[in-house]
């Protein structure tokens, strides 16, 4: 095999490894419609963590490719709940660049490794920890982001059958 075909190959098995399977449900929408939440944006990681609020809230991950002035090309990936965005995000933080080998948690290393320098952080301050899991729920049923694992046990059957 020659150097250029080598080189096809590898490019072609890189390129398989940023594959994510992503679901775009309209029907699930629908009843998210009404809820709009304040957000705010940053890059991910963050260059100072002291601008994310120790309160409760939500937090979702977004890839932004950045590319060609398209602003709205972006894919959501991650959502989840907090009892102090802060303290979550240091978790994050902890797993940029961080050996695969020792991660306790490889979807969440993936995401960030694989995607680092074109990952937003979003995040909602919620009156306590009971409203953010209750829009993380609604954010799971309407959006089904692929690197979160779980959803409530109605919306894992449908999934698993499809």
């Amino acid at each position: 095999m020659n150097a250029q075909t080598m080189q096809s190959l590898n490019d072609l098995a890189m390129a398989h490894s940023h594959n994510v399977e992503m679901m775009f449900y309209p029907v699930a929408w629908k009843a998210a419609a009404a809820i709009s939440p304040t957000w705010h944006s940053i890059p991910f990681p963050p260059k100072q963590k002291k601008v994310i609020p120790k309160k409760p809230g939500v937090y979702v991950f977004v890839v932004t490719p950045n590319v060609f002035s398209l602003e709205p090309t972006t894919a959501l990936f991650y959502v989840g709940k907090a009892t102090s965005l802060y303290a979550r995000m240091g978790a994050y933080i902890g797993e940029v660049d961080k050996d695969f080998k020792v991660t306790a948690r490889p979807m969440v290393w993936k995401m960030i490794n694989k995607w680092n320098g074109h990952l937003r952080l979003y995040f909602t301050i919620t009156a306590d920890v009971d409203a953010a899991e209750d829009l993380e729920n609604e954010m799971l049923n309407a959006l089904r982001p692929p690197f979160n694992k779980e959803y409530e046990a109605e919306v894992s059957q449908i999934m698993r059958a499809l």
